[in-house]
């Protein structure tokens, strides 16, 4: 009886221990199909991610590289932005060219002439020889200081007071002087106004395309469902060229306009200069009985 007591001892032992056995290799077992599992679906989701990686890829190869193949892409808004963008590059490089040019000449053409104006025998002398000399804003303003001495040497031989005469015939030439410098100055600041508005639009234009591509590539995103980088990053890069060709446009514009304001203001210091000197002449010859033409320099 006994030994048949230790038979069912042992035989519920080894029992409870293949049953405990199998708990635990069971319990061990769940985690490890879980982790296996999850690694199945990380390993597939990476190769989706690779093969549409690789697919956007070919498609940007197939489709081209060029920057207006990428803004087409961008949808019509963008490639209208982009154009528009362009063009106001092309004008301000234009405007840019333009005034460098006449700056350039304008600069060469007033030194001759005032060069000119110093070396003459006399105002008569000099303004025969007008039409010998180019363009320049010193030019013009000799030509309208002449015309109004002219005028105010008729104006003292008829007035019967010759100091009042002078006073006024000197307060007209001034004025004139400065009519004309105005007027030289207002030729001198075209394309300025240009130039600044170029400046100051082109970068809220190209933001205006950008904010309007990432629009796109959103409802893009929420059509797709997909949100991965290599979904969202083509439609953003090709937003952002509309900012770029904003700031290549505008660069150019802010460095070009302030530029030509320093020379502008150098011109027109170099103005002032020969209508002061051209008003004391006049002055110093107006208070003699020698007439405005026979006036020589000192």
């Amino acid at each position: 009886m006994l030994r048949s007591l230790s038979r069912s001892f042992h035989l519920k032992a080894f029992v409870s221990f293949l049953l405990g056995l199998t708990l635990i290799t069971g319990a061990l077992g769940v985690p490890a199909l879980a982790f296996a599992k999850e690694k199945t679906e990380a390993a597939s989701a990476s190769s989706q991610v690779a093969a549409t990686t690789e697919a956007v890829t070919e498609s940007d190869v197939s489709d081209g590289t060029s920057i207006f193949s990428r803004a087409m892409r961008g949808g019509p808004v963008v490639f209208l932005v982009l154009l528009t963008l362009v063009g106001m590059s092309v004008v301000t490089w234009g405007a840019l060219v333009s005034k460098w040019w006449h700056f350039q000449r304008v600069s060469k053409a007033s030194d001759a002439f005032v060069k000119s104006f110093w070396d003459s025998r006399s105002l008569n002398d000099l303004n025969s020889r007008l039409q010998e000399y180019p363009y320049s804003p010193a030019r013009e303003i000799f030509r309208s200081g002449y015309a109004e001495l002219v005028r105010g040497s008729q104006l003292r031989e008829h007035s019967p007071s010759g100091e009042l005469a002078v006073g006024a015939a000197i307060e007209n030439l001034n004025r004139a002087l400065n009519k004309a410098k105005m007027f030289e100055r207002r030729r001198m600041e075209r394309f300025q106004s240009l130039l600044a508005t170029s400046a100051s639009a082109s970068p809220f234009i190209g933001l205006f395309g950008t904010v309007w591509g990432i629009m796109g590539a959103f409802e893009g995103i929420a059509q797709t469902g997909s949100a991965s980088l290599a979904a969202v990053a083509p439609g953003i890069s090709e937003a952002l060229i509309a900012t770029a060709f904003g700031l290549a446009a505008a660069i150019p514009a802010v460095i070009g306009f302030n530029f030509f304001n320093s020379l502008i203001r150098a011109q027109l210091v170099n103005l002032d200069g020969f209508c002061a000197d051209f008003l004391n002449i006049v002055e110093r010859y107006l208070v003699t009985d020698k007439k405005p033409g026979q006036a020589h320099h000192v």
